[in-house]
């Protein structure tokens, strides 16, 4: 017997959704899944997404693939290793106050107020 609540889990392609919207900012990045610790992770230097295969929602899986757009974004308009630097000298400053590298680092949060500001335009859309 199939119950109610099991009926209604979002399903979602992970792999073609975060493709289509990679083309819809008009980057070449690469999608890829991975086993780590973070939801995502961007590499720069080869211009690969890493995505995780599962999240608890459509709208968390969203923002993380946009945040991760939005560092590619700044990669690619800044070229990769001025992106490097900059971002390095964000984390160090951050630690440099006695916060965190990565979790403060002012790349880190602009990526995470965009993507939060743009899975409005998309979360229906998918």
């Amino acid at each position: 017997m199939i119950k109610l609540k099991d009926l209604l889990l979002e399903r979602i392609d992970y792999l073609d959704t975060a493709e289509y919207l990679v083309k819809q900012y008009k980057l070449k990045s690469k999608i890829k899944f991975s086993r780590g610790s973070t939801k995502a992770d961007y590499d720069w230097m080869k211009d690969i997404i890493y995505l995780r295969t599962s999240y608890s929602s459509v709208k968390d899986f969203l923002i993380t693939v946009l945040h991760e757009i939005d560092h590619a974004k700044d990669a690619y308009r800044m070229g990769k290793r001025k992106y490097e630097d900059e971002y390095q000298k964000a984390g160090d400053l951050a630690v440099h106050q006695g916060k965190d590298f990565h979790d403060d680092n002012a790349f880190e949060e602009k990526a995470e107020k965009w993507a939060k500001k743009e899975v409005n335009k998309w979360i229906k859309k998918v």
